[in-house]
């Protein structure tokens, strides 16, 4: 990893962790607003959604959503080796921290192919507007993204999106950018 890349990361996880409660709050609402009406989200029977820590912006309000919409919903379930895999809930009881401190599935929930997934929402510090994004480092979405078609959208605040982000060769960018604000087609080389 680059050390730009490090450095953006520390002052983004910094400028993350002071937004106070109100500013938070407003951003969780304003991109669960943008994902629930989406065509992106209406059109995918089966969602693969991050489940979001504290500082995050939220997926609670999404993943509950959908379960009531009829979804299938799949999150993550992270290795020791770096690979991640796709596992179904049908509740957020089905729920409990896993080795990062991150609510994982339960053992035994039914792993779900990538090629069965409609739409991907991943986590980012940042993106840019070719769709590249600024996570925490594991390489984990980049790595699951290069197994699956569905559709890609990548969740950031609106002040985070920048120009162009450092990019190196494994990196997978997604194809949409869902901001408290709007949902962007991501702009293509």
């Amino acid at each position: 990893m680059s050390e730009n890349k490090r450095a953006l990361r520390r002052r983004l996880l910094a400028a993350r962790a002071a937004l106070s409660e109100a500013d938070r709050r407003a951003l969780n609402v304003g991109v669960t607003r943008q994902v629930l009406s989406s065509a992106l989200y209406r059109g995918a029977q089966t969602l693969f959604i991050y489940v979001s820590m504290a500082d995050e912006i939220g997926t609670h309000d999404i993943i509950r959503q959908a379960f009531a919409d009829g979804k299938r919903v799949c999150v993550p379930l992270c290795g020791s080796r770096g690979e991640m895999t796709a596992r179904c809930i049908s509740s957020m009881g089905q729920l409990a921290p896993g080795v990062y401190g991150i609510l994982e599935p339960l053992a035994g929930a039914t792993p779900v192919p990538p090629e069965e997934i409609g739409l991907v929402i991943a986590p980012a510090l940042a993106c840019d507007r070719k769709g590249y994004r600024l996570g925490y480092g594991g390489g984990y979405y980049d790595r699951f993204l290069s197994r699956t078609s569905a559709q890609t959208a990548v969740l950031c605040a609106a002040q985070c999106v920048v120009d162009e982000l450092p990019v190196e060769p494994f990196d997978r960018r997604c194809e949409w950018i869902i901001t408290e604000g709007r949902v962007l087609h991501a702009d293509e080389e």
